[in-house]
């Protein structure tokens, strides 16, 4: 099986290589570039800022600590590093990070992944949307040790399968559709009236008869549409119970969040009296769907760090996702949260394979 990851990374650091390797960014000097990577990847490693003589120790190009700390400094003057404390080393900055990333991204220095692991693990769920999304999450959670996150499919894009009207009490009717891969929603609609059994089944015969194959958004919006003053009691009875049940909005999709204990090992987010944001924000949930959908709806590993096109609650992170589907029809995104100190040579091509064997599996569901 083909795996569509590029080699692994050498224990030294990358250091200084040709000139057209070193566009992070367009004010980057191939020197200044260098001296990035190795500040990141020392900060990554170990948690503690790089000095000068370490950094000159770990480039290939053969340059003094001083020439070095001149470099630190301009970059330090330019957003890419901080310095914690007088006497400490350099530590990067969201904006180091992220033109680090985008130099892995670029160039590929990314590690392996087990495709054929990950496909295996999937499989070993019930063949349905729901169990296989959150297995995904789980398995995310448990490769990169950070937050897993997958964002499903909308149920108003779910194409319908089935539909049943079940009696749940004198004047309360449940409306259940079974839509594509084995998702089952339900509705529980009260009349003001008694319906007979035999009501309830015409009404659902019509349903199934009529828009079988519909996804959700357009039962609701046709439904209505082909039903008139003249239509029969069944069809009246049918668009009645399609209005109500379909009240609710259809159009928020749901996100499943695995392993955000895992936040609470790392040092710099646990200490930080902002903890309880981010444990808030996987409650109400609204704004991480927000993020996934933007990731989704675009090719590609998408990296937001701190600042960087995350919301407050979330400063100190970082949200590596990548959209799922078939072809060029989108599904949802999954991706993972953690610290802005994370192995993205490793995590970038997890997530962006998971995306692609998950993609693969909802695709097989809905055929």
């Amino acid at each position: 099986m083909e795996h569509h990851c590029s080699r692994s990374l050498s224990t030294r650091y990358v250091g200084v290589l040709p000139h057209e390797r070193f566009d992070m960014t367009t004010n980057l000097t191939p020197r200044g570039a260098a001296v990035l990577d190795v500040v990141v990847r020392h900060f990554i490693a170990t948690g503690r800022p790089a000095g000068s003589v370490t950094v000159a120790q770990q480039l290939i190009e053969g340059i003094s600590s001083a020439t070095v700390r001149n470099v630190m400094a301009e970059l330090a003057r330019e957003g890419y590093l901080t310095q914690p404390h007088t006497s400490a080393g350099r530590a990067p900055t969201a904006r180091g990070y992220v033109a680090y990333v985008e130099h892995l991204i670029r160039y590929g220095d990314l590690q392996r992944v087990d495709e054929d692991r990950m496909r295996e693990r999937l499989g070993e769920v019930p063949p349905e949307i729901d169990a296989v999304l959150q297995r995904a999450c789980s398995v995310l959670s448990e490769m990169t040790q950070h937050v897993g996150m997958v964002l499903a499919p909308p149920p108003a894009e779910a194409d319908i399968r089935h539909v049943e009207l079940v009696r749940v009490g004198p004047d309360s009717v449940a409306v259940v559709f079974v839509t594509t891969g084995g998702q089952v929603h339900t509705r529980t609609v009260v009349f003001d009236e008694q319906l007979a059994e035999c009501e309830l089944e015409e009404a659902a015969d019509f349903l199934r008869r009529r828009f079988a194959g519909y996804t959700l958004r357009e039962l609701r919006e046709r439904v209505i549409a082909q039903c008139s003053k003249g239509s029969s009691r069944p069809e009246l009875l049918a668009v009645r119970l399609v209005r109500r049940s379909l009240r609710e909005s259809i159009d928020r999709a749901e996100v499943f969040v695995e392993g955000a204990f895992r936040l609470l090992d790392s040092p710099e987010l646990a200490e930080r009296a902002t903890l309880p944001d981010i444990f808030a924000a996987f409650e109400e949930p609204s704004e991480i769907s927000r993020l996934l959908a933007e990731c989704g709806a675009e090719s590609g590993p998408h990296v937001l760090i701190g600042r960087d096109g995350l919301p407050e609650a979330l400063r100190g992170c970082a949200l590596v996702a990548a959209g799922y589907g078939s072809g060029t029809r989108p599904f949802g995104a999954l991706g993972v949260l953690g610290p802005a100190r994370m192995h993205y040579e490793r995590t970038i091509p997890m997530v962006t394979t998971m995306a692609r064997v998950t993609g693969d599996v909802v695709t097989r569901l809905c055929a």
